[in-house]
């Protein structure tokens, strides 16, 4: 079976007969090159006539593979002509020391580091996508900084920068003449956490350049240690390496042979993460442009597709009542009315003709006192409170995670979308009579005094 723009064509010869037999009904018939059928006069609309040279040259078939590596290309904003980063069956682990010490004592260990052995690396990434790797470390006796870059184009993230940074120190260590301990510092963890291992994934090529020349350090006895110390601290070694990581950004990477040109892994999974995320907005935006204006402003997915962390925080049943609220799918008056659990869609706490979520949330005179607490949980958290000018503020709100702890202690408060049982309900409908019969006796003692 052959490909052709992403879709099947199956093989013409066998099928022949049957688009000829079963013209309206066959399923292949939408898919096939070229009518086979007597004559253009029964072809279907659509359907390439057989003498059309012009559409058959405008439309070349692809093999799988072709079609694979001409979406890659339209994808990539870098050449991938240079290949990808190699994946290879390696499962050593790193010979020496990893430590990833608390923040304070990292800090505070990092600013004791003895000179001699030590050296700090970074990784960097310009505006523009290029990207680069610095050293920095001083030498027994001087004090001069000696800084070293290499730039790695665009074809590669901060996270194979940081990489690169700790092979590039190890080299320098491996050119000494001296026996010290080498320590390297990085402010990347999850560089870290990939020098742990040469499993098969982004980063491989680097983890396992790292792994050999620690192993040759060690051989020859010198102690190798990883360790994490914040970016950005203060901390001089971390600064100058950060320097030079981004002027090695702006340089164009030199041909080196090997792996240099390659497109990294972690760079691929960046551009496929981000090429899926523009698809579904771009979906979004057509599929919202059909919606009449009354059904946009329903529900507004928040920016970047995220699970709102307050709310995957929360109860099961709580997070639930939420969402259907935010997707105006909860049970509430209308709904019930529709399902024939209830008999109008009037509210259950004040009476109101309507029980929409705008009511629920910002007008019903029974949920009075959560609301006051709703609002000074929007005002703690630095969400902007519901202003009379707005049509919907119910789904600013929905769609500002900075309000859903308010919104869900709202709920927990009242109750609201809260599926009831028939004894629920009957208590709650009781406990509505009783107010009314205290209200009117209240009322009747005013007037008599």
């Amino acid at each position: 079976m052959a490909w052709v723009m992403g879709s099947p064509i199956l093989p013409s010869y066998p099928l022949t007969g049957q688009a000829w037999l079963s013209g309206r009904t066959q399923p292949a018939r939408a898919i096939l090159p070229v009518t086979f059928r007597e004559g253009d006069c029964h072809a279907q609309p659509g359907e390439q006539p057989a003498d059309d040279r012009t559409w058959a040259e405008e439309r070349p078939p692809r093999p799988l593979g072709q079609y694979l590596a001409w979406k890659v290309n339209q994808t990539l904003a870098t050449d991938p002509s240079g290949g990808f980063e190699q994946a290879e069956p390696e499962g050593i682990d790193f010979p020496g020391i990893i430590r990833v010490p608390q923040a304070d004592q990292a800090r505070e260990e990092a600013h004791k580091m003895p000179p001699q052995g030590t050296f700090w690396s970074d990784g960097s990434r310009l505006e523009d996508g290029r990207v680069g790797a610095g050293i920095a470390w001083k030498t027994e006796g001087d004090s001069q900084w000696h800084i070293k870059g290499r730039p790695m184009g665009k074809g590669a993230e901060v996270f194979d920068a940081e990489l690169v940074g700790v092979v590039e120190a190890l080299q320098e260590a491996e050119k000494q003449a001296t026996r010290d301990p080498v320590t390297i510092l990085l402010d990347s963890q999850a560089a870290i956490a990939r020098l742990r291992h040469t499993r098969v994934g982004p980063g491989q090529v680097a983890a396992i350049e790292a792994a050999n020349l620690a192993q040759g350090l060690v051989s020859r006895g010198q102690a190798v240690t990883i360790q994490w110390v914040p970016g950005h601290c203060g901390v001089e070694g971390n600064e100058k390496a950060d320097q030079a990581a981004k002027a090695a950004a702006t340089r164009p990477p030199i041909p080196t042979g090997g792996t240099q040109g390659q497109l990294s892994l972690a760079h691929l999974r960046r551009t496929q993460t981000e090429a899926t995320r523009e698809a579904r907005e771009r979906w979004l935006r057509e599929a919202m442009a059909k919606r009449t204006p009354a059904a946009q402003r329903t529900y507004r997915p928040h920016r970047g597709w995220r699970l709102d962390p307050a709310a995957a925080g929360a109860p099961k049943a709580l997070a639930s009542r939420y969402y259907q609220l935010k997707m105006g799918h909860a049970a509430i008056g209308p709904y019930l009315q529709r399902v024939q659990a209830q008999e109008s869609a009037a509210c259950q706490g004040c009476g109101a003709p309507r029980e929409s979520v705008h009511h629920l949330l910002l007008e019903c005179r029974e949920r009075a006192g959560p609301r006051r607490t709703l609002f000074q949980g929007l005002r703690e958290a630095g969400a902007p409170r519901p202003a009379t000018r707005e049509i919907h503020p119910e789904v600013r709100l929905f769609g500002d995670p900075r309000a859903t702890p308010a919104i869900l202690r709202y709920l927990q408060d009242t109750g609201v979308g809260a599926r009831k049982t028939p004894r629920e309900a009957q208590v709650q409908a009781r406990a509505q009579d009783e107010w009314g019969w205290g209200a009117l006796e209240g009322a009747e003692q005013m007037e008599g005094d």
